[in-house]
This record gives structure tokens, sequence and C-alpha cells, in this order.
């Protein structure tokens, strides 16, 4: 199993239209900065990839957390894909 897009920086927004970065770092560290946000915060942040084309929105940052926090391996590339894609 593979961690790539976990090791990928990303930056986490304050809403899906990219008006206000919340944080920067690879997408596991995102994920970290999204975890410790304010309930309210969290329900509006999205997480964009830098330089790969995924962005998680709201729902996704929540179920990317959820998996992270219960996966002691991490996730591969295509659970990474499948939950970017999960949601549309």
């Amino acid at each position: 199993m593979t961690t790539y897009p976990l090791s990928e920086p990303a930056t986490i927004y304050g809403d899906e239209g990219g008006a206000e970065v919340l944080g920067k770092g690879t997408l596991a560290e995102c994920a970290d900065i999204v975890r410790g946000l304010s309930d309210e915060a969290r329900s509006s942040a999205a997480i964009k990839m830098d330089d790969l084309p995924l962005t998680y929105g709201p729902a996704e940052v929540s179920e990317l957390v959820h998996f992270l926090r219960n996966e002691d391996e991490g996730l591969s590339d295509r659970d990474i894909a499948d939950i970017a894609g999960s949601i549309e």
C-alpha cells in the first residue's frame, strides 16, 4: 500500500472557493490541521492538492480525516481518489 498523495503538498482553504488560506503542508499534515479546527471552520474547509488535480470539499475532508484517524497504514492512491470522487 502506498501513501503517495498523503505526502504531497496541499493547501487548506476556509471554503471551496479558495478565498481564505487556513494552512499548508502535506495532505496528511493538512488533515491533522483540519482535525484541530472548530466544528464551524471544519464544516466549510476544503483541501486542494498543490500539484495534483485533487480537491477535497467539506464532506470529503471530513471523510478523509475519519479514515486517517482509523487507518494505521494510511490510504492507497485508489482510496484517496475514491474519497475525492465519492461525493460528486
